[in-house]
């Protein structure tokens, strides 16, 4: 009795037929990567301008009025170098702002009141950005969920 094997030329056409199957798997393996958010992992994230800002911010007893929900639209923070004064200059909505303790009591008291308002950080253009992520930062630890940085 005489058994038939499979010829080497089915062989090499399985082969071929597989390779385009894999191209397709490891393209969308790369479209699933590239697509991919990594949001929230950025949040985990350790920052040492966050935990100096903390510090900062850490001693103040005194809190402002709450404000009441209609009050809290989106919050705009205004950071400035006046000439003549050493220091920075902080606005919380126009509003003058003494000290960065002043300001994190402010925006706890907002982000009490309506967690997810828009908190807008508005550096003047000789301002750092290390002093402008400071402010961030501060905000960002205060549990604001979203704040956004201007850019010009």
């Amino acid at each position: 009795m005489k058994t038939r094997f499979a010829s080497q030329g089915s062989r090499t056409s399985l082969d071929s037929m597989m390779t385009p199957m894999i191209d397709v798997v490891f393209l969308l393996l790369v479209f699933f990567l590239t697509t991919a958010s990594f949001q929230r992992l950025e949040k985990l994230l350790p920052s040492a301008v966050s935990a100096e800002s903390e510090s900062q911010a850490g001693g103040t007893s005194e809190e402002p009025p709450k404000p009441s929900e209609s009050d809290v639209s989106d919050c705009v923070i205004k950071i400035n170098r006046p000439e003549g004064i050493g220091g920075l200059q902080y606005r919380f909505n126009d509003t003058p702002i003494a000290s960065l303790q002043e300001l994190s009591s402010r925006l706890r008291a907002v982000i009490r009141v309506r967690p997810d308002v828009p908190i807008v950080v508005d550096p003047e253009d000789s301002i750092s950005a290390g002093d402008a992520l400071r402010v961030y930062d501060l905000a960002k630890s205060n549990g604001a969920l979203a704040v956004y940085m201007v850019a010009r």
